[in-house]
């Protein structure tokens, strides 16, 4: 993450500016880096996002794992909060129901409906954890 940012551990020690800039692209490397060696020892590591590419209306969603028979969007947020549009948009049109957010907020889960203007509301469940339980995620959504 470093090499990718230009900087060196002492520039982060250094400058609370710099962590304010990257803070994003940090917790996604963070979330990315963990998920990637998340499953059973014996699967090869991979890590997969989901881009819809549309004049006017390009969407991403940061990570798409599976989870036995699960296909789960997670969505990386450096702070409490934050717009989850994108990921409104792919359980809207891949018809899931249940989805991840990575915040610094405590652990909840929120029954919801997406808010997408051209679509009909889809009602979908939200298991938001704070970033330190990435480690947990896959077990969680099991439950």
């Amino acid at each position: 993450m470093s090499t990718a940012t230009g900087l060196n551990l002492l520039d982060y020690e250094k400058a609370e500016d710099v962590m304010k800039v990257n803070a994003g692209s940090i917790c996604e490397q963070y979330i990315g880096q963990h998920l990637l060696f998340s499953q059973q020892p014996y699967c090869e590591p991979e890590v997969y996002y989901w881009v819809r590419e549309k004049k006017n209306s390009s969407a991403e969603v940061d990570y798409v794992i599976s989870e036995g028979t699960l296909i789960v969007p997670i969505e990386v947020k450096a702070g409490k909060s934050g717009t989850l549009k994108s990921l409104h948009l792919f359980l809207s049109e891949k018809h899931r129901s249940f989805g991840v957010r990575f915040n610094s907020d405590i652990p909840s889960i929120l029954e919801s409906q997406t808010a997408l203007a051209d679509r009909p509301n889809i009602p979908y469940r939200l298991l938001s954890l704070p970033l330190y339980m990435v480690g947990q995620v896959r077990r969680l959504i099991r439950l």
